[in-house]
């Protein structure tokens, strides 16, 4: 009779935990947040539809331990640049920090912000809003989500509870239930265009010192001074150059992020998917990492540019070269092919023509017309060829064939990069601007990257 008792209790405590876990139904979540889900939309873009679905999964529906107890609706975790409140929760590893926030509004603006500014994810808003589908996968190629079926989830749940209408009416396309859904801010239009906006136009940076990947940085519009930033910092204008990978200390040409420290080795994040219009510079400053460890981490050699699309690695080496555009720069070394030396083919034309002579049965007749007196030398006419292939002088002598003791002359080539000026390439090799224009028969200082340039003869 205890024994029962017992059993009754624990069967009550068992449903009445299971009753509190599931408090909200997923329509009512939906019911929630549809308007919040509108008005991002409205306000930064991302679908209403995605972002209801990415909520009822990311909270189940709401009952999750993470947003009862942070508001944080999309598991977006810390990073090194949240300064605000946090929880700790187990995730993919145990006692992950997550954001806070002090309403649910907060997590839904701060999941636009961080999936608009984002030059990972600017790709997405290619997209027309409406084609959920591309989105979700879209997604799941930027690394979003580490769960293979992301992708698959998100459909199902859009499809089933009829999400991709409110992406319809908060673009005008399709009336609300309730009359017309009204938002502060200007309706999102379908693909307007077909370019993709690169990512520092789409960000909205904070004024003053900030930090990326937990270096400090600042967004400087276009026709900053470097000195003068340097000066007002107090850094050496050096070292400010160097930090973000430039060539000279000029105005900048265009609004970009410069850091005030040096960069790290590796990313915050794990990967980068390169977005048309992006460099590796561009994708530098985004991620906060130097350019000289992207290009280690995924084999790419100077001069090289990885292609729309590409997946880049942040952290770790990537096991294969990705598909790039541009042209690696040869070192001044590397230049001459190293099977091609005189030496080589003077030996090898020798060996050639004794096999032959020694093969031949019919003796060598007397007279002034017999083979020359040294058998081992070249006829003169292959002589004179091999000037031409070498440049240097081939002596009928049955010494080993030398190089003058005069060297000759060698031209050095440079490969223009990025945005490079004549100037800056000048001092880089200790030469006037008027030599450079010169040699390479440039009637002004216009230069293109990619172009070769003689800049040593």
């Amino acid at each position: 009779m205890q024994v029962r008792k017992y059993l009754l209790l624990l069967c009550f405590l068992i449903c009445a935990s299971a009753t509190r876990a599931q408090t909200i139904a997923t329509p009512q979540y939906i019911s929630n947040y549809k308007g919040l889900a509108m008005s991002e939309m409205q306000r930064s873009g991302v679908p209403a539809a995605i972002k209801l679905a990415q909520g009822i999964i990311e909270t189940q529906s709401g009952n999750s331990w993470l947003v009862q107890n942070s508001n944080n609706h999309f598991g977006i975790k810390c990073k090194n640049n949240w300064s605000g409140a946090t929880v700790n929760y187990d995730d993919d590893e145990k006692q992950e920090c997550f954001r806070k926030y002090a309403q649910a509004a907060d997590s839904w603006k701060d999941h636009s912000d961080f999936l608009r500014n984002n030059p990972r994810y600017a790709f997405l808003f290619e997209y027309d809003p409406k084609d959920y589908k591309s989105r979700a996968y879209g997604l799941k190629q930027a690394g979003y989500a580490t769960s293979r079926t992301y992708p698959q989830q998100l459909i199902e749940v859009i499809e089933r509870y009829d999400l991709n209408q409110y992406t319809l009416i908060a673009m005008g396309d399709k009336p609300a239930d309730n009359g017309p859904f009204i938002a502060d801010n200007q309706p999102v239009s379908g693909k307007s265009n077909n370019k993709v906006v690169p990512a520092a136009k789409l960000t909205n940076y904070p004024s003053g010192e900030f930090k990326i990947n937990g270096r400090k940085v600042m967004y400087a519009p276009a026709g900053t001074s470097l000195v003068v930033l340097a000066n007002d910092k107090d850094i050496r204008v050096s070292n400010l150059v160097h930090y973000n990978d430039l060539q000279d200390a000029v105005l900048l040409e265009e609004d970009m992020l410069i850091f005030l420290q040096r960069k790290n080795r590796t990313g915050a994040n794990d990967y980068h998917i390169v977005a048309q219009g992006e460099t590796l510079h561009s994708i530098s400053q985004a991620e906060g990492i130097m350019i000289e460890w992207l290009r280690k981490r995924n084999k790419l050699e100077e001069g090289e540019e990885p292609a729309p699309g590409e997946k880049l690695l942040l952290d770790g080496y990537a096991k294969e070269k990705p598909q790039v555009t541009g042209i690696a720069i040869i070192k001044e070394e590397d230049q001459q092919p190293k099977d091609l030396s005189l030496k080589k083919i003077v030996r090898d034309v020798r060996g050639e023509i004794n096999k032959a002579r020694e093969g031949s049965a019919a003796p060598a007749k007397p007279g002034p017309s017999a083979e020359p007196a040294d058998k081992n030398s070249l006829p003169p006419q292959m002589v004179e060829d091999l000037k031409k292939i070498d440049g240097a002088q081939v002596t009928q002598s049955t010494m080993p064939v030398s190089r003058p003791a005069t060297p000759t002359a060698s031209v050095k080539y440079h490969t223009v990069q990025g945005k490079e000026t004549m100037y800056a390439i000048s001092k880089k090799y200790n030469v006037s601007v008027a030599q450079l224009q010169r040699w390479n028969n440039l009637p002004d200082n216009n230069i293109k990257a990619g172009q070769q340039l003689v800049v040593s003869q």
